[in-house]
């Protein structure tokens, strides 16, 4: 379960089954006033009110997951949560021992890759606004928010003229990216929003890297280098353009025996 509170704050909780489907416990990270916690709980989600999550959390080390902000990086605009959506770094319990710089490693990735997409706007392209910091540490990145993604929007109902234009919005925007040599690499419905316009939106660029680069966050990528490890590669972003396709026009589904799938739907992002 992930919540956002009104001023930014952001936690997720996940329980923590063993083998046999019985409840162990209940691993909690949260992000308060740019400060990263982590918890366990012996107690179900369900179970738990505010005051109970926030009992079970421990500072984590800042170098774990905020990585300090280069020379020449964008600084975020004051928060507004109509307008803004903080990206934290996503890390787990275990991210949050001492020594663990991997999640930083990967946030500062990200906002390097959006620094540079920010140099070369596209419709397509989540807007990102800049890195909020703490200090010298990036904290979060703040991007435009979107209500909803492609799963949740798509089963609203759309008509075959939309979802032909948000596969073509989603192609236009996989083009952009490989004409600034580099691949997404994670190219799924969860990762396309769409905006309060119907318009589909690329997002999470925590495994975009430029052609050819070995991917940090393990087999995201279907491409293999000779040492059978995932690099990022056009052919990672086309495989999920196919699957996008698959989603928006399933095999099974024949418009022509659905007229009624040709009726104009309103968008409701």
């Amino acid at each position: 379960m992930d919540y956002e509170t009104a001023d930014g704050s952001q936690f997720s909780l996940r329980e923590v089954l063993s083998e046999n489907g019985e409840f162990q416990s209940t691993l909690i990270t949260a992000f308060v006033d740019g400060n990263a916690y982590a918890g366990r709980s012996p107690q179900r989600m369900e179970d738990m009110d505010d005051v109970d999550v926030i009992q079970y959390l421990e500072p984590v080390p800042p170098e774990n997951v905020f990585p300090k902000i280069p020379e020449g990086f964008t600084i975020a605009p004051p928060f507004d949560i109509a307008e803004h959506y903080l990206k934290a770094p996503q890390f787990t319990y275990e991210d949050s021992k001492p020594g663990n710089t991997f999640v930083a490693d990967v946030l500062l990735s990200e906002a390097t890759v959006l620094e540079r997409l920010k140099q070369h706007p596209h419709p397509s392209i989540a807007q990102y606004f800049g890195a909020v910091t703490k200090g010298d540490r990036i904290t979060h990145l703040c991007l435009k928010r979107c209500y909803c993604n492609l799963t949740e929007y798509f089963a609203v109902g759309l008509s075959v003229a939309e979802r032909e234009r948000l596969l073509m919005e989603i192609r236009e925007g996989i083009e952009h990216l490989h004409s600034l040599g580099l691949a997404h690499n994670d190219v799924n419905p969860d990762n396309v929003c769409v905006d309060a316009f119907g318009h589909a939106i690329l997002v999470d660029f925590d495994s975009c890297l430029a052609f050819g680069e070995p991917l940090l966050k393990g087999q995201t990528g279907r491409v293999l280098d000779d040492e059978k490890r995932p690099i990022s590669a056009r052919e990672n972003d086309l495989n999920g353009l196919a699957d996008i396709e698959h989603f928006l026009f399933p095999p099974e589904q024949d418009p022509t025996e659905h007229p009624e799938d040709h009726d104009e739907a309103t968008p409701t992002a």
